[in-house]
């Protein structure tokens, strides 16, 4: 899934700026098959809640983030 976005700021100087963004989101197996694809090995998917990146968490459902470790 792709999700693109623009939104304005003002900053603490008072000028208004235009953030845009452009960002790609993978499913583990879609991130795993393209790692794999490029050689990597030994890949771990974890699980981990906002921020707080552990490879002591089982990913699930729940989990807004997740971290790859892979080795090349």
């Amino acid at each position: 899934m792709r999700r693109t976005f623009k939104f304005k700021i003002t900053d603490d100087s008072g000028q208004e700026k235009e953030i845009t963004g452009n960002e790609r989101y993978y499913c583990p197996s879609e991130i795993s098959w393209l790692l794999k694809s490029l050689n990597f090995k030994d890949i771990g998917i974890y699980g981990c809640k906002l921020g707080a990146f552990s490879r002591n968490e089982k990913l699930s459902k729940d989990d807004f983030e997740m971290l790859v470790v892979a080795q090349k």
